[in-house]
């Protein structure tokens, strides 16, 4: 990866969040210049992933972080944006390099083009299940005809295989795209994340059953050229300014009086580690956590009748609780985990207080904020710099996948899954530790954790994996060990979170239909095995598939085979 130069995002951002707009009628370019096309449809597809208006608020499906999205109050108008930049300023200018890039001679471009093309088009099929494609953004289709997303797996990897093939016989010399804002025109990175890409897809029809994808998986698992280092990550690093605006949108939401998201009380509960909720804990704090969160308040009691927080809230889940974890409360603080920890419980639809000022926010990792060294202030715009990063396709996603396939589908990846999940969970932790030089925010050596701390949490962690504790719920089994892990990677990708719940239907949360004492919510609507279908779509072209064909609330994508448990469904 590679952060992105001045000039880039100076034009980049010219827009604002409409980011530029490069053609009058974005169908039919006039004389593009290639080299502009590229990093303009690469910070459109990042930057939806994360946008709070377009697919940021996944993250709430994913149990990454919450909101009152949690009760999954969608309409067919809830995604629309997204939808709608990913057709319209990513693809867009992502055909148009494909489509221009042969007759210039420029065959890296146009085989860059295609892999980002082929992830594009992946993320749309997990999360609404069917989309254009064969007659998708091309101007002799004006209402395209949608196709299911079985259909169009195969030709997302028949594409990835055919810019592979043109990579793979470029000759030396030959020009790389120079404006490549994540791997600077780097063709064996991007080489890399082809098959780490196809890697993902495969997991996900592995899923479904399909044994020839565990052999692609095996494939790919002994020699198949994968993202092999944090280094080669495909990934989309932000820059550090307001005006224009640069920042990565966690900090623009977040670093401001009114915040957007709550952080997940299960989430900082499990990465606390040396607390417990009822009898559950995992025994070792997290060494992410300082990095992930940043605490506005560091000395709160919830019982206080001067809380700033007020203290009227039911308590809920991993709500306020006494300091030793076990008594709990008929009335308490919103949402407080102790320490000043302050977030929000899954499925909690009651109103939002005003406690901007108060609700532990962002850190510097993923968003570019503060690191919590006990400072405990009320963030503001100048606080750390905003210079985060979206991790699209990435090393740990790389091991925690082949554990997946170890674990789950008796793939043969030359490692055991054990192994696997020690790399994984080691490399995360390395690449978040590293992550405050790469943005630029200074941390406190007094509270950075060392490296005996990070070693014993990951000897934690595979202790666990290898005796799981049935009585336990969130340590029953070894899966649950794996995913938990995963979902903790998956803060700063609320796009491959929503997918991994799906999936696996794991990690388990504690609910009330699980553990009584908890107090837990279900949210009182069912859980959106996909996405509503744009409504702007709908509207618009009478090819698109119906709502009423495919409900999103009972209609899974089509590797989503396993059942839901009732814990995921409201009443």
């Amino acid at each position: 990866m590679m952060a992105m130069s001045v000039a880039i995002l100076l034009i980049l951002s010219a827009c604002s969040d409409e980011f530029l707009d490069i053609n009058d009628n974005p169908n039919e370019p006039v004389n593009p210049d290639l080299e502009l096309l590229f990093p303009t449809a690469q910070v459109a597809y990042s930057t939806v992933i994360v946008h709070n208006t377009r697919l940021g608020d996944l993250g709430t499906l994913g149990q990454v972080y919450e909101s009152t999205d949690s009760q999954y109050n969608f309409t067919g108008g809830t995604f629309d944006n997204a939808w709608d930049e990913f057709f319209t300023l990513a693809l867009v200018n992502l055909e148009q390099i494909i489509a221009s890039a042969p007759e210039a001679g420029l065959v890296a471009h146009g085989a860059i083009a295609k892999l980002q093309k082929a992830y594009v088009f992946a993320t749309i099929i997990d999360i609404w299940g069917a989309a254009p494609f064969d007659e998708a953004v091309n101007g002799e289709f004006a209402q395209p005809m949608w196709e299911d997303g079985a259909t169009v797996y195969p030709k997302i990897l028949a594409l990835i295989d055919e810019a592979l093939a043109e990579l793979g016989g470029l000759a030396e010399g030959d020009p790389v795209p120079s404006s490549d804002a994540i791997y600077g025109g780097d063709v064996d990175n991007w080489i890399k994340m082809g098959n780490t890409l196809k890697l993902k897809m495969f997991i996900n029809l592995a899923n479904a059953g399909d044994a020839s994808a565990v052999s692609q998986i095996e494939a790919l698992a002994n020699g198949g050229n994968l993202i092999s280092s944090n280094a080669e990550d495909f990934e989309f690093l932000y820059g550090n300014t307001l005006a224009p605006e640069t920042r990565h949108r966690w900090h623009q939401v977040h670093y401001v009086a009114t915040k957007t998201y709550y952080m997940s009380n299960s989430l900082m509960s499990r990465m606390i580690g040396e607390r417990t909720a009822n009898g559950e804990s995992f025994g070792v704090q997290d060494p992410r956590l300082r990095y992930y969160f940043y605490r506005q308040l560091t000395d709160f009691d919830p019982t206080s009748t001067n809380a700033i927080v007020p203290d009227d809230f039911p308590c809920f889940g991993y709500g306020a609780r006494y300091e030793d974890g076990t008594t709990w409360q008929t009335v308490c603080a919103y949402g407080y985990q102790g320490n000043g920890y302050i977030g929000r419980d899954h499925g909690d639809g009651t109103g939002i207080p005003n406690d901007g000022g108060a609700r532990t926010t962002f850190g510097v990792y993923p968003a570019g904020g503060l690191f919590d060294d006990n400072s405990a202030k009320t963030v503001a715009q100048s606080d750390g710099t905003g210079a985060g990063v979206v991790p699209l396709l990435t090393y740990s996603m790389v091991n925690f996948w082949l554990a997946e396939a170890n674990l789950l589908y008796g793939a043969n990846t030359g490692s055991t899954a054990e192994d696997h999940l020690r790399e994984a969970v080691a490399s995360h932790i390395s690449k978040v530790l590293a992550f405050p030089a790469t943005a630029g925010v200074s941390t406190d050596p007094t509270f950075e954790p060392t490296q005996a701390e990070v070693d014993e949490y990951v000897n934690t962690v595979i202790a666990q994996f290898q005796t799981p504790d049935t009585s336990r719920p969130l340590l029953a089994s070894a899966e649950d060990i794996w995913a938990a892990q995963f979902q903790i990677s998956l803060f700063g990708n609320p796009v491959e979170a929503y997918n991994l719940l799906r999936r696996t239907k794991l990690p388990v949360a504690l609910t009330a239909d699980i553990a009584p004492n908890s107090m837990a919510i279900i949210p009182v609507n069912t859980y959106p095995r996909r996405l509503p279908y744009p409504q702007d779509e709908l509207n618009t072209n009478p090819n698109a598939i119906r709502q009423s064909e495919t409900p999103w609330e009972s209609t899974p994508v089509f590797w989503d085979t396993q059942a839901y448990p009732t814990r995921f469904d409201g009443n």
